[in-house]
């Protein structure tokens, strides 16, 4: 599902809001997510999952192109837990093909 998909699947449920108001919607919600990532804190939808922030250690890398090796500092990124009801419906309508 892409983010046009999720706008268009707002829209059908919700007839009298606008195109932009979904996408602004979808934008307010992506961008009140980073914006808490980015401070370190998780976010939690229950029944969904947790959002959070994960540490990668630095490290030594080296460039597959030249072979030189360089110093890459400690990076964040963001992990993603489903949540106990996410897991129970996924399983309920998973199909197998």
């Amino acid at each position: 599902m892409t983010k046009s998909d999720l706008v268009c699947n707002i829209k059908k449920n919700f007839p009298y809001l606008s195109d932009a108001d979904c996408l602004l919607c979808v934008n307010e919600m992506i961008d009140f997510m980073a914006h808490h990532l980015s401070k370190g804190s998780k976010f939690e939808i229950r029944g969904f999952g947790t959002f959070a922030i994960k540490l990668r250690a630095a490290r030594i890398v080296r460039n597959p192109k030249t072979g030189e090796t360089l110093q890459r500092s400690e990076t964040a990124y963001p992990c993603f837990k489903s949540g106990k009801m996410l897991k129970q419906r996924m399983n309920k309508d998973y199909i197998a093909i």
